[in-house]
């Protein structure tokens, strides 16, 4: 869903309106589509998209991989609002009630027909675009229907929402060694590798955000029936001389929230890097947005 979601909403709409009231209460399909009050032209039912605003009911912060190495910056969600206003061109006596027939068959096909089906093309799960009539008082619409010389004309009012942008930005992001050897040399010169050497576990903690590891400053790691880890280059933790063949990780941080994670060693064979991926908690430092999003939309 790129920049042209937004002319592809409005020209659903117009679609829905050609289909069911063509040839019932407007003559042909040319006779519907999208233009402002102001210049209509020869149409008989105008859909006027007034106001773009953002979607309170759904946000995306997360960064989405693309693939291993590139991120892609969340989408922006949307919504539109539309006044639908029939301009008879009938005889003065029947107008009006013409008016009124063309009115009553629009709000039957939006309601019909009140969702446009679609998956998130960043996201991969259903979003859909519902589009809703909306209350808005009298003193409102004689606002909105600020065009010069241009008597207000009774309009219905619309909304569709979530309508998704996605962004075209994008981040790399640095490879993850998946695999760590850590050796130990005796007196004699021999190295042993110590993850031959009962149980050891190179663990990772990542940011569920971003993606990238975490700074060792920032979350405090230990496990159970094992010694305090070995901290390496690249956020690594080695726990090595692990008892038994089940422990529990325990991680906490005042960034994130806390999490426990049971291993089954037996299962594990030690050779690659266990990533725990922690999910901020309320003192996270969150970047400042101009738009300024509630969490929701599932």
């Amino acid at each position: 869903m790129g920049f042209s979601s937004i002319s592809e909403v409005g020209n659903h709409i117009v679609s829905i309106l050609r289909r069911e009231l063509v040839p019932d209460v407007v003559l042909h399909t040319g006779a519907i589509g999208l233009c402002s009050p102001e210049d209509h032209g020869d149409f008989t039912i105008g859909v006027y998209l007034y106001d773009i605003s953002p979607n309170n009911d759904l946000v995306e912060r997360r960064m989405v991989a693309v693939d291993r190495r590139t991120q892609v910056y969340p989408s922006s969600f949307l919504t539109l609002r539309y006044m639908i206003t029939a301009y008879s061109m009938g005889d003065l006596k029947f107008r009006t009630e013409e008016e009124h027939r063309i009115l009553g068959r629009i709000v039957q096909a939006l309601s019909d027909y009140s969702v446009i089906g679609r998956t998130s093309s960043l996201y991969g799960k259903p979003m859909d675009t519902r589009i809703e009539m909306e209350r808005i008082d009298f003193s409102e619409k004689l606002k909105l229907w600020s065009f010069p010389n241009k008597a207000y004309r009774l309009s219905l009012f619309y909304k569709a929402q979530p309508v998704e942008i996605t962004s075209t930005r994008t981040r790399l992001i640095a490879s993850r060694v998946r695999d760590v050897r850590l050796f130990v040399q005796d007196s004699i010169g021999s190295q042993t590798d110590l993850l031959t050497f009962g149980h050891t576990l190179v663990v990772l903690c990542t940011d569920s955000e971003t993606g990238r590891p975490i700074e060792g400053s920032q979350v405090r790691v230990r496990m159970e029936h094992a010694r305090p880890p070995i901290l390496k280059e690249h956020c690594y933790r080695i726990f090595t001389h692990i008892e038994g063949d089940r422990t529990v990780i325990h991680c906490e941080s005042a960034l994130y929230k806390p999490v426990d994670v049971e291993v089954d060693l037996h299962t594990w064979d030690g050779s690659e890097v266990f990533e725990i991926c922690l999910e901020p908690g309320d003192n996270y430092p969150r970047e400042q947005s101009p738009l300024s999003f509630d969490e929701g939309y599932e």
